[in-house]
């Protein structure tokens, strides 16, 4: 740390504001982490299931553009907790990523999320006609244009333009 005074309220200072910046990073990574798997999960589900995609790929990255951009700079500019001077030093080995914030991103905050988009998808097809048990295997047929009497599981027929 340099100071530019002799001010002791200058070091108080410093110290909180570097602990602000650690822990609004801390939450910035968490929150991307936590976003970006659950981009990932759908689009494993159609590479790997062959289940047809619920939004294309330009629509994903502009919601990406449009809507989580700004939540990630707002953890960048949130305010100072009460507690932060309370709390004790860092060491100097403690990591911005942690196992235990993997962990909590990845196994459960990004598995719930990512649990409930898949059943909003499953509960939308199923309303319009297509299981979860017609939806495996049903990509190339979904996305070719030369096919126009896809069945669904009420035996309807829909066009590509459907």
């Amino acid at each position: 740390m340099i100071l530019l005074d002799d001010n002791f309220a200058t070091i108080v200072s410093g110290i909180e504001e570097g602990r602000l910046i650690f822990d609004n990073l801390k939450k910035v990574i968490a929150y991307t982490f936590t976003k970006n798997l659950v981009e990932l999960l759908p689009f494993l589900l159609y590479v790997v299931a062959d289940v047809p995609l619920a939004l294309s790929t330009i629509t994903i990255l502009c919601i990406d553009l449009g809507t989580d951009i700004v939540p990630s700079i707002s953890y960048a500019y949130e305010k100072i907790e009460a507690d932060i001077l309370k709390r004790p030093p860092r060491k100097k080995t403690d990591k911005m990523v942690t196992s235990q914030m993997v962990t909590l991103c990845y196994g459960q905050v990004a598995m719930l999320e990512a649990s409930g988009a898949i059943f909003a998808y499953t509960v939308v097809m199923t309303e319009n006609g297509f299981w979860p048990s017609r939806l495996v295997g049903l990509r190339e047929a979904w996305e070719s244009k030369s096919v126009n009497d896809l069945r669904d599981s009420y035996g309807q027929e829909w066009t590509y333009e459907q």
